[in-house]
């Protein structure tokens, strides 16, 4: 799955049996991993700023706009409806742009494959961080599902308030509804950590005569 199976396990924790920490260090695609990573953020600040911060300041210009001669009873549903698509055009924008801030930050850094495999492995590991792209990803599905983009703005945002709250009340004193399988104490070091152990064992193949025997 061009590379993807292991970052697909670890962000959905589906497969239980596939949730290992070996796959957790096993980082096929960096630059890929980097792009989706990209695009989740720059999707969930364009919900932000589309949701809570453009939406409303529309409204009140709009609002203001409106004479006692131009009301209407459809007035109100006019001015949601313009709100609500100006922030799914946010949402858009964060989405489109993306893989292009991702892309330049890659040219621009020269990010070496070695350095992007340790940053993808550090978002594997910031358990809060996945807790944020889950629930947004979750809830903005069902924001999409329910009025497209324009409720999937709604959905992320529903589903970032919903990481602050298993940040900082449901990881300490609840029952978390997106957890990982492998713990922290149960992590490898780095990804460099596993392809030492990777490169022993191939080591300890080629040197061994009974291995070659099996051959």
């Amino acid at each position: 799955m061009l590379g993807l199976d292991e970052w697909f396990y670890n962000f959905s924790q589906f497969i239980f049996d596939l949730s290992t920490p070996e796959n957790l260090a096993l980082i096929k695609a960096p630059y890929t991993e980097m792009h989706i990573y990209g695009t989740f953020k720059c999707a969930e600040i364009g919900s932000v700023i589309g949701g809570l911060i453009a939406h409303p300041i529309y409204r009140f210009y709009l609002w203001n706009k409106v004479s006692p001669g131009t009301m209407t009873s459809n007035t109100g549903k006019v001015i949601r409806n313009k709100c609500r698509k100006l922030q799914g055009r946010f949402l858009l924008g964060g989405l489109f742009m993306g893989p292009i801030m991702t892309l330049a930050y890659q040219n621009i850094t020269q990010i070496t494959e070695k350095e992007a495999k340790e940053f993808c492995y550090k978002v594997r590991c910031d358990s809060h961080g996945l807790v944020q792209d889950r629930s947004a990803f979750a809830f903005g599905l069902i924001g999409w599902y329910w009025k497209r983009f324009q409720g999937a703005v709604d959905g992320v945002n529903l589903g970032l308030f919903y990481s602050l709250i298993h940040k900082y009340l449901i990881a300490e004193h609840g029952t978390p509804l997106f957890k990982d399988n492998v713990l922290p104490d149960q992590r490898l070091p780095s990804v460099e950590d596993l392809e030492k152990r990777s490169s022993k064992f191939k080591k300890f193949i080629l040197e061994n005569e009974h291995w070659k025997d099996l051959k």
